[in-house]
């Protein structure tokens, strides 16, 4: 329940400095959006790649692979575009 509570507080506190970043123009966002891209591209292939891995033959978790491949690809037009 104490670490639950940590992320909770740690959620609270991201949500506040972004409320306190809004204004202030394109710096806050050029410093923030890799940093959390980072973090939730991480954590997926963290997760994700061993559980592809052990429930899987190689084909498919060579799919799986390259879908998530695509999703990061994806993500890197959007931030490139936007």
């Amino acid at each position: 329940m104490l670490l639950q509570l940590v992320t909770a507080v740690a959620a609270l506190a991201g949500a506040a400095c972004s409320l306190l970043a809004e204004g202030s123009g394109a710096g806050a966002v050029s410093g923030i959006l890799p940093f959390t891209a980072g973090g939730f591209i991480y954590l997926g292939t963290v997760s994700v790649i061993p559980e592809i891995l052990r429930n899987s033959g190689p084909s498919q978790a060579l799919l799986q692979l390259l879908a998530l491949l695509a999703g990061v690809a994806m993500m890197l037009l959007i931030a490139h575009y936007e």
